[in-house]
């Protein structure tokens, strides 16, 4: 594998981008950016950008933070001041000449100051903005509060996280934030697509609340189709999708229908896969508690390294509940030059994960991240002249954003569909290709026993919308030959396989570059195209257990905990569709296609990055904190009154039981708001002296969360946060999937539309995460049926004749219903 500055320019070269954000979000997003070659300036107060405030911290100044310095990797910094009229002038000559200027606070507030963004565009037509912030840029809540806490609260994961009987559970870190950082830059990179084609920029939007929302699993559809809620699932969803204890820690399992035999095998009970009540556990309850019953006593009898070793032999999805010093020394992620060792001059020597995908086998270098004001003399001192920029001229209609760019979409389930279903919003022709003997897995979620009910599943609906699609046998002459005329008016190939398939297909790299020089070949295996652990089963379970994240949280001394999605699937997909958007960007820059490879296991990775850093020093960051923080004091969730009439209901809509639980999350970011929280509350047993102080508060939590709890149980939860915010304190009602639906702020953003689907009916989905202030999103519409566009795409794309198609179609090459 080579590194960036062996193989020449990258994608990003000549790009200036301006990091005007305040968090994790922005920073990560341009952390992303700088890693494929753009010119990023992290503008920071003369205090120091907040994250260099948080623990831990290598001494005692602000150029010690981890979080800081895994965030801005491959930067430099500024220090101005905001407040001062000489700071928004050196501010504005700094935006001007900028392709992207990336920011994070509250609606207006870069306005109030003097520094005016849009004036900037309009004097910079190429420019493009993205704003991130916790509600969005409008809304009765764009001006809300938030803290990493609340805007996981907000966006629905955090409802279906954690265990039935206790509060909903913060994931570890700062993942509504990494989350969100990924929409910046895959959205950042998917306009500079457009610009560069001779279009004008942008101003985009992404709400954290809308990114989180938008990635709910088969909860979110459900509420949407059929208003069926969900709760929490603990470590088992069911038996061969969970976690459980072994002789030395944890193991994880997450199988699809077509593993069980894998399983059953693994444990030493083959014979349960010729048994008809083994097959289908979803549909089978009793069975399902004898199978967890025999695996929990299989892998307490063993060590995690010992299930893992016959897992591999019998190809069963397994996987490793990994802690950062197990990654650190993993044989996988040094075989594809991962970790990244970085020289600093107060954090020393570290490591930092790499970036999650390569582009022809090349893996962008980092540098380390600047001190504070680094680079202030050289960008804004007396000698620096300002750059000066061609005028781009602005076309009198600005077209969707990836607009005349076609995709051939082979992937399944939801890490691959999800990238393409960003492709598709942007303008893309998106083509879902399936197999007749292999339809897409999750056709089966959810389904009815209806004709075609396989093209009522409202998983596969949501994360295939605006495609069109096919069934084609690729494992046919013919229908490679049909594959080999699609690719030759198509753009992107994109397949998420597992390692292998693709070549025993014909759709290796070498095949597609041969057909169509300018392809853009797109792979997203689970931990990589070689090496010890590439040929591993993964789902996006696994790739959160074996990827570090789910060994850092948990409730206080109970072990690690799941996330309450498949939390590796979404995550990757956003990265997929940033990394198409870098690939036709090395299109343009140099004529030709390229392979990417995006390994999932390692973006999630790095998604918990500060934790890594912090591991190759020596500095361990507390981990399974529940809903605490090292810094905020009271920091939690607490039940409320309940008030949200929620059900939980069948495929066919029967309501099977109610849901009671309501829950408002409350963080006291700081000594002030901990005065305005006293004063609210007004409880006596708060006016403790040693309360003062954060280290007094954090000495007794226990006593605060009981207090606080009191007051929330006897109130609603949208009034008591309400009434938190009011008083000037961070807070949201934790919101469920079905909630969402209802909360005034997704509903004044019109975060939901609807289409007619011809088999399923009436649909409600989410809008698209990416809002554009100058470009109307895409009308949403339907997901394709099974083979829907068979003839269509052929007549259109591969010249085929009727008879043509007919014969294809005799010999089941193409099909529109599946064979299997």
């Amino acid at each position: 594998m080579s590194t960036a500055s062996e193989a020449g320019p990258v994608p990003l070269h000549g790009v200036r981008v301006i990091d005007l954000s305040n968090g994790v979000a922005g920073a990560y997003g341009a952390k992303m950016l700088a890693a494929w070659g753009a010119d990023v300036i992290k503008v920071e107060p003369p205090e120091g950008d907040p994250t260099r405030h948080r623990l831990p911290r290598v001494g005692d100044s602000a150029d010690g933070s981890i979080l800081f310095g895994y965030l801005n990797t491959g930067k430099r910094s500024v220090a101005v001041d905001p407040l001062t009229r000489e700071g928004i002038e050196a501010l504005t000559a700094l935006v001007a000449p900028a392709d992207v200027v990336i920011e994070s606070h509250a609606p207006g507030w870069w306005a109030r100051r003097g520094l005016d963004l849009a004036a900037a565009r309009k004097a910079n037509p190429a420019l493009i903005v993205c704003s991130v912030t916790p509600y969005g840029q409008d809304g009765p809540q764009a001006g809300w509060l938030s803290t990493p806490l609340t805007a996981f609260a907000a966006g629905g994961q955090m409802m279906v996280t954690g265990d039935e009987d206790k509060p909903p559970m913060k994931t570890a870190g700062y993942q509504a934030d990494y989350q969100a950082g990924l929409h910046v830059f895959s959205s950042v990179a998917t306009a500079l697509v457009a610009v560069k084609r001779g279009e004008p920029g942008d101003h985009l939007d992404i709400s954290m609340q809308e990114v989180q929302n938008a990635c709910l699993e088969g909860f979110g559809p459900a509420a949407m189709v059929r208003g069926s809620d969900a709760s929490r699932a603990g470590n088992q969803l069911r038996a061969i999708w969970g976690m459980y204890a072994c002789a030395d820690g944890w193991v994880g399992v997450s199988a699809m229908a077509r593993q069980t035999g894998a399983v059953y095998a693994c444990i030493g009970r083959p014979e349960l896969a010729d048994d008809p009540a083994f097959l289908n556990l979803l549909l089978n309850p009793e069975m399902n508690e004898v199978v967890q019953v025999l695996i929990g006593e299989w892998a307490a009898e063993r060590t995690a390294a010992e299930i893992f070793a016959e897992a591999g032999r019998q190809r069963a999805p397994f996987s490793l509940v990994a802690t950062p010093e197990d990654l650190l020394e993993n044989a996988q992620l040094k075989h594809q030059g991962f970790w990244q060792t970085l020289e600093h001059p107060v954090l020393g020597e570290h490591k930092v994960p790499g970036m999650p995908f390569t582009l022809d086998d090349v893996l962008p270098v980092q540098s380390r991240a600047p001190l504070l004001g680094e680079h202030t003399g050289e960008l804004l001192g007396p000698t620096h002249g300002g750059d000066s920029r061609e005028e781009v001229p602005v076309s009198g209609q600005r077209k969707p954003l990836l607009d005349g760019v076609r995709v051939l979409d082979f992937s399944q389930v939801w890490a691959g569909p999800y990238a393409a279903r960003f492709m598709a919003d942007m303008g893309a022709d998106v083509i879902h290709i399936e197999g007749p003997n292999f339809a897409d897995a999750v056709r089966g979620v959810g389904r009815s026993e209806e004709p075609r009910g396989f093209d009522q599943s409202a998983y596969f609906n949501e994360y295939n919308r605006n495609k069109r699609g096919m069934a084609l046998a690729m494992d046919k002459p013919e229908g490679h030959e049909a594959f080999l005329r699609l690719l030759a008016k198509s753009d992107i190939v994109l397949e998420n396989w597992s390692v292998g398939v693709a070549d025993r297909l014909g759709v290796s790299w070498d095949v597609i570059r041969e057909a169509n020089p300018r392809a853009i070949f797109i792979q997203m295996p689970a931990f990589g195209q070689t090496g010890p652990e590439a040929n591993r089963v993964g789902f996006g379970p696994g790739i959160e257990q074996m990827g570090g994240l789910v060994a850092l949280q948990g409730y206080e001394g109970e072990g690690p905990h799941r996330s309450g999605i498949s939390y590796g699937d979404p995550n990757a997909g956003i990265v997929a569709a940033g990394a198409a958007a870098i690939g036709l960007l090395h299109r343009e820059n140099t004529g030709e296609g390229c392979h990417i490879v995006l390994r999932q296991r390692d973006n999630l990775t790095g998604m918990v990055g500060e934790y890594m850093v912090a591991a190759s020093i020596g500095i361990d960051i507390p981990r399974q904190m529940g809903n605490r923080d090292l810094q905020m004091a009271p920091h939690g969730v607490y039940r409320c009154l309940d008030d949200s009439g929620r059900y939980q209901a069948d495929v066919a809509g029967n309501i099977v039981r109610e849901l009671t639980d309501t829950w408002v999350a409350i963080a006291c970011e700081d000594d002030e708001q901990w005065e305005r929280l006293k004063g609210l509350i007004g409880d006596p047993r708060l006016n403790r002296a040693d309360y003062d102080t954060l280290a007094g508060r954090k000495a007794d939590e226990g006593t605060l969360d009981q207090v606080v709890g009191e007051w929330t149980a006897t109130r609603e939860a949208e009034a008591a946060a309400d009434e938190l915010q009011a008083a000037g304190v961070a807070a949201t009602p934790v919101l469920s999937p079905l909630m969402l639906l209802g909360n005034r702020q997704m509903v004044a953003r019109q975060a939901f539309t609807s289409y007619d689907h011809p088999i399923a009916g009436t649909q409600i989905s989410t809008r698209p995460v990416w809002r554009l202030q100058d470009r109307l999103f895409r009308t949403v519409g339907p997901a394709p049926c099974f083979g829907e566009h068979n003839r269509e795409v052929l007549r259109e794309l591969g010249d085929y004749s009727d008879s043509e198609i007919d014969a294809l179609e005799a010999a089941g090459v193409i099909t529109d219903e599946p064979t299997a």
